[in-house]
């Protein structure tokens, strides 16, 4: 192997900015099925619901994503395998096997993809917090930086703390690390908010979250219910 190819081999292998290691228990979500995924990531025979929105608000609703298999050319010329993603429509997000009733879901904010709903990322970016002054436990998500160069995120109902992760202030290549808000609402039927949300990566890494209020722990205001994270196959200069 030559050297420049050595040296891209260690970047790509490099760990992204998530100062946490992945869930590996918890079940799948997707929110992107554009991106490259490494072959395995998916389950060939879940049964999909997918989280529908447009004007008159958000439903959930059995979908179907077809999972197939492909190959892709990586930086050192070989072939890796990937899990390729199909849905011929265009939810918002997908669960794959949880137990999650269909139906009308209420929903206090959904990012649009038109752009015309005002995305919380700004404010969260410059003011270090958002307010979401919904359901019967309002909450706030915010940050603080730490003198190692991280930010610590936590929700809080004004009188429960809780720490949610921590992130390098930028990513690899100097991209926000800001998480994106995709959804605010009640998944699970309790009144209380949950909460969907991604954390961008411009390295090759994704990182997607969903918080239940539901069977959260004592003392705690939610709980991570879902997750997908980790590095794109064959993805790199």
């Amino acid at each position: 192997m030559s050297l420049s190819l050595l040296g891209i081999a260690l970047i790509l292998a490099s760990a992204p900015a998530l100062a946490q290691a992945p869930d590996n228990s918890l079940p799948r979500l997707v929110i992107d099925t554009s991106r490259q995924y490494g072959q395995g990531t998916f389950p060939r025979a879940a049964k999909w619901q997918g989280l529908y929105c447009d004007k008159s608000g958000c439903t959930l609703k059995p979908a179907t994503l077809r999972v197939t298999s492909a190959t892709a050319r990586n930086v050192l010329e070989e072939d890796e395998a990937l899990d390729v993603l199909a849905i011929d429509d265009t939810p918002l997000a997908l669960f794959p096997d949880m137990a999650l009733n269909a139906g009308k879901v209420v929903s206090w904010y959904w990012a649009s993809r038109d752009g015309t709903e005002s995305s919380p990322g700004p404010r969260l970016s410059k003011l270090g917090k958002w307010v979401m002054p919904w359901g019967t436990r309002p909450l706030t998500i915010s940050w603080v930086k730490t003198p190692e160069g991280y930010k610590r995120y936590h929700v809080s109902d004004g009188a429960t703390k809780q720490f949610l992760f921590s992130i390098e202030a930028e990513s690899h290549y100097g991209g926000d690390t800001t998480p994106i808000i995709h959804w605010v609402g009640d998944l699970d039927g309790d009144g209380m908010l949950d909460l969907l949300l991604s954390i961008p990566d411009d390295n090759c890494g994704f990182d997607e979250r969903l918080y239940l209020s539901s069977g959260a722990e004592d003392g705690k205001l939610l709980r991570k219910a879902a997750q997908l994270a980790g590095r794109e196959a064959a993805c790199g200069c």
